[in-house]
């Protein structure tokens, strides 16, 4: 099973996130840093099950709301086999 921790309060743009999550998740180097690119890596080329620990959520709810917004879809889409943890 994949893990995947991301502390918010040291990733402070949309662009740190997709940084460390393209690191953490293995992405091909030519991950797109974008909704399109992340939506396509999550539902038919990251390794599942996978767990996503989102950690203080808050801290740039605004700028990370679409993100969040596809990660939740994701984890519908893919009934079970990602998991997300938000706090």
């Amino acid at each position: 099973m994949l893990n995947l921790t991301f502390d918010l309060r040291q990733l402070t743009t949309r662009a740190a996130f997709y940084q460390q999550f393209a690191e953490q998740s293995g992405c091909p180097q030519s991950f797109g840093h974008n909704l399109d690119a992340l939506w396509d890596w999550l539902t038919g080329g990251m390794a599942l099950p996978a767990t996503m620990w989102l950690q203080h959520y808050a801290a740039h709810e605004a700028d990370l709301a679409p993100v969040l917004a596809l990660l939740e879809e994701a984890a519908q889409s893919l009934e079970g086999e990602l998991r997300l943890i938000i706090d």
